[in-house]
């Protein structure tokens, strides 16, 4: 059964009922870095370890809309790579660039601090992985400007497929590489 991903201002109007001030995507980019960095979430604490505030915990599983968020975004990780399920939660595409935009660099500040708040395995990334967890770094540290609305517009189309794939890339080599070499064991 596939879980129906909530629409970004669902998420975030849940956010708001909350009083947690981060936006959808940085949300979302905090749940997608702590899968993909390997930690073992459940409905009950995802919200509370995702952003590092105990205060919360419980607090997503009784919110439908957030308790739908964490299933669709750990069934489509968990997903089969192929399938390309797995996306960045970002405003819709009828919004402007100059409000997209910045919501990329939330995703990818959230993405950030949830696979930092994971525990580092014994095994180190591989090149290509850290080369793409360092520039998730660069975009979360871009501070944009817009000029051309038709270049912009595509650059972040490129950006934010270049974004997804490095988050599928961290969480085949975190999780489903690890799962592989605990079975061998």
């Amino acid at each position: 059964m596939t879980t129906t991903m909530p629409d970004y201002d669902a998420i975030q109007s849940a956010l708001g009922d909350l009083r947690i001030p981060i936006s959808a995507a940085e949300l979302h980019g905090a749940l997608s870095g702590c899968l993909c960095a390997g930690a073992e979430l459940t409905p009950r604490n995802w919200l509370a370890y995702a952003l590092t505030d105990a205060e919360l915990d419980g607090q997503a599983e009784s919110d439908a809309v957030l308790a739908a968020f964490f299933d669709a975004v750990s069934e489509q990780l968990a997903g089969d790579v192929m399938d390309f399920e797995f996306d960045l939660l970002l405003p819709d595409d009828d919004k402007p660039v100059s409000e997209r935009g910045p919501a990329m660099v939330d995703w990818c500040q959230g993405f950030l601090g949830g696979f930092g708040v994971v525990p580092t395995p014994t095994q180190p990334l591989s090149d290509e992985a850290d080369e793409a967890l360092q520039d998730l770094a660069k975009i979360a540290a871009s501070d944009l400007n817009y000029e051309d609305s038709d270049a912009d517009e595509e650059a972040l189309i490129e950006v934010c497929e270049y974004i997804r794939v490095a988050a599928v890339l961290l969480y085949n080599e975190r999780v489903v590489n690890r799962r592989a070499r605990q079975r061998l064991n």
